[in-house]
């Protein structure tokens, strides 16, 4: 019986993704949401005392065997360098999978390693049509930033897991469903991203991501999901 209910919900990998144009598929594989994974730019972070902000757009597909599934999201971040080398702040993705929903917010600690390096870790929960999980991360990206260059290009690889729990709060119906008390399959993520970052001034910038990766959720079979994106990037002065 839990076997069914699982197989016949509506899959929500889809907010792993910012994306730039839609691909709206049917699916049935459901996991624990995961945290935003956008990398959103180069390996450099924000000077001390700066703050960066950031939006973007997109969507995106998983691609289970026989379940499909796509979907669209918003991104918006805000980073505060503590040091020239570390900067501390906040990711909160929304996307919309068929007709359900997903809110993911994590806090996220950058380290710039060295000149083309950055190291992150963060930690945070989600609330999805389909349950609610807590997640963490971490990631590294590697890459080159020229002043005098207006493109510049970066590669990350990122991994996460989300602990699933039931029910939902920002998504709750008025009719309790039994669905609701099975805590989504908790899932393993782990995600190649790739892209370019255009500048528009000292201190705006444009990016352009894409990404390939892999979705494991508990005793289910894996899937694939692919991703493309596009953002601004904001440098505020103190």
């Amino acid at each position: 019986m839990v076997r069914r209910i699982l197989t016949d919900r509506v899959a929500n990998g889809t907010y792993l993704c910012i994306l730039i144009s839609s691909i709206l598929l049917s699916g049935c594989v459901v996991f624990a949401p995961p945290p935003p994974m956008i990398t959103g730019g180069g390996p450099r972070t924000i000077p001390k005392n700066h703050s960066e902000t950031a939006i973007a757009v997109g969507t995106g597909v998983t691609l289970f065997s026989g379940a499909h599934a796509g979907g669209d999201a918003w991104l918006g971040r805000w980073r505060y360098g503590l040091s020239d080398q570390f900067d501390l702040g906040a990711d909160i993705m929304g996307a919309r999978h068929a007709s359900r929903g997903t809110v993911t917010l994590k806090i996220a600690g950058r380290y710039q390693a060295s000149s083309t390096t950055r190291l992150e870790a963060a930690f945070g929960a989600a609330d999805d049509s389909n349950g609610k999980s807590l997640h963490a991360e971490l990631g590294f990206t590697l890459g080159r930033i020229k002043e005098d260059r207006f493109w510049n290009r970066y590669i990350s690889f990122r991994v996460a897991g989300a602990k699933g729990y039931p029910g939902d709060v920002i998504f709750s119906d008025q009719t309790p469903d039994p669905e609701d008390k099975i805590a989504p399959p908790d899932a393993f993520i782990s995600l190649i991203n790739i892209g370019s970052t255009g500048r528009i001034s000292k201190n705006q910038h444009f990016f352009i991501e894409g990404g390939y990766g892999y979705i494991f959720p508990r005793a289910q079979d894996s899937g694939p999901v692919i991703y493309w994106g596009v953002g601004l990037l904001f440098d505020i002065g103190k």
